[in-house]
């Protein structure tokens, strides 16, 4: 018996004591389980939630009908003293056209020069009252078209007046041709 246990020992001296990984591992998903719900992810600033219509497009069947009731915003990056459009970023200012009626440029508060939105409000109303319902459409389409070069805002500020004036059928639009 001696022997027995003297070989035992020397076997347990030449063992090299090893790490406890089912401890360590138990921390690592706690930890990461913990940090998973602590964390909070940021909402995308000025974020729209914005739905794609349904009834247009390649994928109604047929051609679309064509309402000529509808009301283009179309918002044109211009030259400062004229109606010609530029393609200089700095040198401009912002043209609100419906149809063919320019609307003027006013001064706001904080003394900047934008387009009359209050304007385009009262048209907006006008065409929202006169519009005769279709199968198509049961409200007012509003199309907002903007240039490249048209600084955001002024496509919010047209957003912000259309919705005032209680148009729900607003879309965003690319350019017609010709301007």
């Amino acid at each position: 018996m001696a022997k027995q246990s003297k070989k035992m020992r020397e076997e347990a001296i030449d063992e090299e004591p090893g790490l406890q990984m089912t401890p360590m591992v138990d921390i690592v998903f706690q930890l990461l389980i913990f940090f998973m719900l602590a964390c909070r992810f940021k909402t995308t600033e000025g974020q729209m939630h914005a739905f794609l219509p349904k009834n247009r497009g390649m994928g109604t069947a047929g051609t679309p009908a064509i309402t000529l009731q509808e009301v283009r915003v179309k918002l044109i990056w211009v030259e400062p003293n004229s109606f010609r459009e530029t393609k200089h970023p700095t040198q401009g200012r912002t043209l609100l056209k419906v149809k063919e009626i320019k609307f003027p440029d006013v001064q706001n508060e904080f003394g900047e020069v934008l387009p009359d939105y209050k304007k385009l409000y009262q048209y907006v109303c006008k065409a929202r009252d006169n519009f005769r319902p279709t199968r198509s459409y049961k409200t007012l389409p509003v199309i907002i078209d903007a240039r490249a070069l048209v600084p955001f805002k002024h496509v919010i500020y047209s957003l912000n007046e259309c919705v005032r004036a209680g148009i729900s059928d607003i879309t965003f639009a690319a350019p017609e041709i010709p301007y």
